[in-house]
């Protein structure tokens, strides 16, 4: 039982359907249930105006350059901030040509397929090894974490794509490079689907980064230098610097920076105590299955059992986004004030992580000691549970039931100024509801010539509506 990761007990605790044969079940199942979500709110409080940056990557470049021919290929490497965004580009462009016009309703539609994907390639992963309740529990909170409302901005905002095609990338790489032994053929495999998550944002980059780290947990466990896996050693620095080569330093966001130690702690703290953010001591509890989990095999008190070096890899990735946010964004209003739901989805993976730790670790404990450990297992799962809640409910509150409520005042403030050309229309509007802080960019794309007859349906409703617009309304009920 050890050696496959689950106890005699966790055995024992077998659903009706025997889950270790048929694990599709689940992750299907998580796909379903996650596509659905999403969808749904996609359907309750979604709109096809493009907001913030598609303006500019978009409207003003992209699609334009792709109407009259002067888009090149070197095109989609180019970066947007500090991020190649490589896939997010090709999906846009093949939606937008296949439709024969601009809707981000179809591209959230298609985020909501890739962000499913990503969910159910994660439950994978992580229950594959296992069975029992254990297996059902793990997917069953995959499921819940995935979960939009959260993640609301990425699953609103059509342009986010590049977070569900970087998370997809780096969760398969993670998993085709977790065992201490593979072929060159997976090897191979995940480095490909490394590179791919670099090529998805900048956040890819931390695959080599947990890479690295779990290679070095080996060898310190292993107390032998001779032992080093120098080809793994050498395929992690490889794509490390395939992904330093392709940075982007962005002067503008220098002040974006932590500014002193105590706002790169301060803001790593509220990144590690999500969903917790308003407590920074909760990282300790919240971080503490893995810390517990890792530390013993740095101490050799205990052995790894399979499966966990994908947990591990995992928790590696998400405490190297951690330190990565708290240095670029540390400095940020927005992260002074919380943590941002557009980087819910990177956050989430942590807790995820965790929670397969505190299952891992009841399954070593005694049998003298595991009544005491489960009521603190209980404890940790409801700690993270409340949190979970909280901010749900304050993301609800404050962003999507008023959204829900109202959908098309978005849709309602573009037109008035399509129709008037005042900017003044957006003046006193919530943020959100401004389709970008410059009236200007708006402007030029809506005068276009290039996108006559190509913008968004909302924007030119006396012109019928490409075939993926009405099929994804038609799926929505739109």
């Amino acid at each position: 039982a050890g050696a496959a990761g689950v106890s005699a007990t966790d055995d024992a605790m077998t659903l009706p359907i025997d889950l270790r044969r048929r694990p599709w079940g689940l992750v299907t199942g998580v796909f379903v249930f996650v596509l659905a979500a999403q969808g749904w709110l996609v359907a309750r409080a979604g709109t096809d105006v493009p907001f913030q940056d598609q303006w500019d990557v978009e409207g003003k470049w992209f699609y334009p350059a792709w109407v009259d021919g002067t888009l090149r290929a070197a095109d989609l490497f180019r970066a947007h901030n500090e991020h190649r965004i490589v896939w997010t580009h090709l999906l846009n462009l093949g939606l937008f040509a296949a439709n024969g016009q601009w809707d981000p309703l179809v591209q959230m539609a298609a985020g909501a397929i890739l962000r499913a994907a990503g969910a159910a390639l994660l439950a994978w992963w992580l229950i594959r090894n296992l069975a029992g309740l254990r297996r059902a529990g793990i997917a069953v909170g995959v499921a819940l974490a995935f979960l939009p409302v959260l993640a609301w901005h990425n699953a609103l905002w059509g342009f986010q794509s590049q977070v569900y095609f970087c998370e997809l990338f780096s969760v398969l790489a993670l998993g085709l490079l977790a065992p201490a032994e593979i072929s060159w053929l997976r090897r191979t495999a995940g480095l490909l689907a490394g590179a791919a998550a670099v090529l998805a944002m900048g956040a890819g980059a931390f695959v080599p980064v947990a890479w690295l780290g779990i290679l070095v947990l080996r060898v310190v466990e292993g107390g032998q230098m001779r032992r080093v896996p120098w080809k793994e050693v050498g395929a992690a620095v490889v794509l490390l610097g395939f992904a330093w080569a392709l940075r982007v330093e962005v002067p503008e966001h220098a002040g974006l920076r932590a500014q002193s130690v105590a706002q790169f702690f301060g803001t790593l703290a509220r990144v590690l105590a999500w969903p917790h953010v308003d407590q920074p001591l909760a990282a300790v509890v919240l971080t503490l299955p893995l810390t517990l989990a890792v530390g013993g095999r740095i101490l050799r008190r205990r052995r790894a059992v399979a499966g966990e070096d994908f947990a591990v890899l995992l928790g590696g990735w998400a405490w190297a986004a951690a330190l990565g946010t708290a240095w670029s964004r540390g400095g940020s209003d927005e992260f002074a004030a919380g943590v941002p739901s557009r980087y819910a989805d990177f956050f989430i993976l942590l807790p995820i992580a965790n929670a397969w730790w505190v299952g891992a670790l009841m399954s070593e404990i005694g049998e003298r000691r595991r009544v005491g450990a489960r009521w603190v297992a209980v404890a940790w799962v409801v700690f993270l549970g409340i949190g979970w809640l909280g901010l749900s409910a304050q993301m609800a509150r404050g962003v999507v039931v008023p959204r829900v409520k109202d959908r098309e005042a978005p849709i309602r403030l573009a037109r008035e100024f399509q129709r008037t050309g005042d900017a003044r229309v957006f003046e006193g509007q919530p943020r959100l509801l401004v389709p970008h802080p410059n009236a200007e960019s708006v402007r030029r794309v809506l005068a276009d010539p290039r996108m006559e007859g190509r913008l968004p349906p909302s924007l030119q409703p006396e012109r019928p509506m490409g075939f993926w617009s009405r099929a994804v309304r038609w799926l929505l009920r739109r």
